[in-house]
């Protein structure tokens, strides 16, 4: 790690941009290609090209320079995939969109038009970059190959790299201390330490002092809040300042120093510029400091230092508030569970939760058919319109003991089960949303439902080896809705294969639900009750249950979408800001650390290039080619928001394309580990968007059954 010293102000630049090879000159309309380095270095990008606002032209573009890395192209006529591609909602049964006649033939125009675009593009190119050599048989990746951290080559193989410089450590080793790419901090305004990622509270204290001081300095002298600085060219240390309390970030890596070419609502150029250098870290300090008050309240926390300034925020927070802190921070950064010595992934929570937070605090749904989850649907909403009754023995039929809560008077009997009850959720495994029920009035963030999915991990995870028996009550602040105050939840967690005689496959499903009021664990245990024996009770409908949920944690391209060179990929529906995405074991056959680096590096590139919005004027211009004469006048017309990114990594034996397409109702993304061409990467794209948008009330919740 470099020292925590200040250097000379950045003066707004973004010199940190990852430099791909090709670059381009703003001299003519046509940029040329020139070469920055003729011998490339393994892993880093070969082909890096933006197309935004395209649709289908005759073989014909113009390349309009962006900013100095992505290559912007305006056409002519077509939009790439226009809203008369998604069609209407249909009846509320329908299992699947259809597509009419005339969708079906804009597509193959499409298609087609951006098959051409693409490999145009492709092709101008091809003689500028280094083009592998067939006659090397294809390796297997590493991601000590690609640019994502400095120091790989000290590695002798990835376990090694990723002991040395990514397990959390927390000793007095100061060396080692420095080794770590990554670091967070929070200490309050007076400089008292409350959290490190690494080290112990020895080694942090000096830290703390100054970091202080570097901050209070800076706000004394420009009277403004510090924000962020570059160490060198390697290192950035970014700083929430939350009085009273302040959120440090600092990151070597890559991919966290790429500005993110997000849309910004500032009017103000360098708000937009700063806020887009540092809303990557920002963000990961604020799911930090959305944690804390999750746990404490906002006011509890102002007046715990309102009385001593220099108060110990240590002695309110548990061990597992610590181990979720560490946890929080390995999943932000790499996508990573907390790993024992030895231990392997065994599932792939952490990497959903990142490129959750990487697609803007999107939320990943189960696909499941849409009349299984009407049904389920139904259940949730049942439960709102409960009574309680002294001779009704319905809710009690899955438990051999009767509930205190039906010794009631008659008037007390009246009284609905779920009057308190404002939010439920049901999760299937690694916690994606399957069911989601809200008030008509109210309703939960994703920012908020993250922070709420967890918290559930990582009491289960605290829980691992319990029985199944065991409800948990939760105590929970959720800041976007109210940071003021504590919602209550209920959490039980079911084996679904348990209740079929026939099921092989362990199939869980975990009931949520949020209440308001502290005292009543015993109506939402008894809620949770009624849903599962509504779902256990028809073992046709649970058999169908647990298929479709088995089915969905293991989407498959080769087998649900046949498309075999695509390897991994994610839809984003913007509406709903919900995604899918297919497993990843395909990607590499296997779900090991380094396929999860790969993946987690190749995303945060296609996410973090796309560039920004151009809105072009109809206008007739020409195309220029090197060493001719004008030809070919284009009709350029205004498209709003169409995207295309194209990325290529390869080094020795391996090679990693990468695309990404989007519009105002979808961001599609996907990958491939083997030689690709332009056509077969369109046309397969397009499957894996028509199939997304078919599908769509399969794979999406939607906004969730309002009561």
């Amino acid at each position: 790690m470099s020292e925590l010293s200040p250097s000379p102000s950045r003066n707004g630049e973004t010199s940190n941009h990852i430099k791909y090879n090709v670059s381009f000159s703003s001299t003519s309309k046509l940029a040329v290609p020139s070469i920055a380095n003729p011998t490339l270095p393994t892993g880093e990008p070969t082909t890096a090209i933006n197309l935004e606002n395209a649709g289908p032209s005759e073989s014909s573009f113009i390349l309009e320079e962006d900013d100095h890395h992505l290559q912007v192209v305006s056409t002519s006529r077509h939009s790439v995939a226009s809203d008369s591609s998604y069609p209407g909602s249909g009846g509320q049964d329908s299992e699947y969109e259809e597509e009419d006649g005339n969708n079906v033939n804009s597509s193959h125009i499409e298609e087609e038009a951006l098959q051409n675009m693409l490999s145009d593009l492709i092709r101008s190119n091809r003689s500028y970059v280094n083009v592998r050599d067939n006659s090397l048989p294809l390796r297997e990746l590493s991601f000590l190959d690609l640019n994502i951290f400095p120091n790989t080559h000290e590695a002798k193989n990835e376990l090694e790299f990723y002991e040395k410089h990514i397990q959390i450590q927390k000793d007095n080793d100061e060396p080692a201390f420095h080794q770590k790419l990554k670091h967070f901090f929070i200490l309050s305004t007076a400089g008292k330490p409350i959290f490190s990622m690494h080290g112990s509270d020895d080694l942090i204290m000096g830290y703390m002092g100054i970091i202080t001081t570097i901050v209070c300095t800076f706000e004394e002298s420009m009277k403004e809040d510090f924000k962020s600085i570059m160490v060198g060219d390697k290192t950035k240390i970014v700083v929430l300042n939350k009085s009273p309390l302040l959120l440090v970030a600092i990151s070597q890596i890559s991919y966290e120093l790429m500005s993110s070419n997000t849309d910004s609502t500032s009017s103000n150029k360098e708000d937009k510029e700063s806020d887009s250098d540092d809303i990557l870290l920002i963000n990961q300090l604020n799911t930090l400091y959305k944690y804390l008050l999750a746990i404490l309240s906002k006011p509890t926390i102002e007046k715990n230092f309102h009385n001593r300034m220099n108060y110990d925020l240590r002695k309110v927070l548990t061990p597992l508030d610590f181990q979720n802190l560490e946890a929080l921070c390995m999943k932000l950064t790499y996508g990573l569970p907390l790993l024992n010595q030895g231990e392997s992934i065994s599932d792939t929570e952490s990497f959903d939760f990142f490129i959750g937070e990487l697609m803007d605090s999107s939320i990943q749904s189960v696909k499941v058919t849409n009349t299984t989850r009407m049904k389920l649907n139904n259940i949730l909403l049942s439960c709102k319109r409960l009574k309680l009754r002294d001779d009704d023995s319905a809710l009690n039929r899955s438990s051999e003991t009767a509930s205190l809560i039906f010794n009631r008077t008659t008037k007390e009997a009246e009284k609905y089960l779920g009057d308190d009850l404002l939010f439920s959720f049901l999760l299937a495994s690694s916690n994606k949303i399957l069911n989601y029920m809200k008030p008509k009035n109210h309703s939960l963030s994703n920012e908020d439902m993250k922070l709420l999915f967890s918290m559930i991990s990582a009491a289960e995870y605290q829980n691992r080896g319990g029985s199944f028996d065991e409800d948990l009550w939760i105590p929970l602040c959720l800041p976007n809705f109210n940071p003021n105050g504590f919602l209550y939840v209920f959490v039980k967690k079911i084996s679904l294969s348990s209740y079929l005689q026939s099921s092989t496959v362990d199939q869980y499903l975990t009931i949520v639900l949020v209440s308001s009021n502290k005292n009543t664990f015993f109506q939402m245990r008894e809620l949770s009750r009624f849903i599962i024996n509504k779902i256990v009770k028809r073992e046709q409908f649970l058999t169908t249950l647990t298929d479709e949920l088995t089915g969905s944690t293991k989407l498959s391209i080769l087998n649900d979408i046949k498309v075999p060179a695509i390897k991994h990929f994610i839809y984003k529906l913007k509406e709903t800001n919900q995604f899918i995405m297919n497993d990843m074991v395909h990607f590499n056959n296997d779900r090991s650390m380094n396929t999860l680096l790969q993946l987690v590096y190749f995303y945060s590139i296609l996410h973090n290039s796309r560039a920004t919005r151009i809105k072009s004027k109809l206008k007739s211009t020409y195309n220029q080619q090197q060493g001719s004469n004008f030809v070919n006048p284009i009709n350029t017309y205004k498209i709003d928001n169409k995207k295309l990114t194209y990325v290529k990594w390869q080094g020795a034996g391996s090679i990693v394309t990468g695309f990404m397409l989007s519009d105002n109702s979808f961001e599609f993304y996907c990958l491939s580990n083997e030689e690709i061409d332009s056509k077969e990467l369109i046309s397969s794209s397009l499957k894996i968007i028509r199939w997304c948008e078919k599908y769509r009330k399969r794979l999406f919740l939607g906004g969730g059954v309002v009561f």
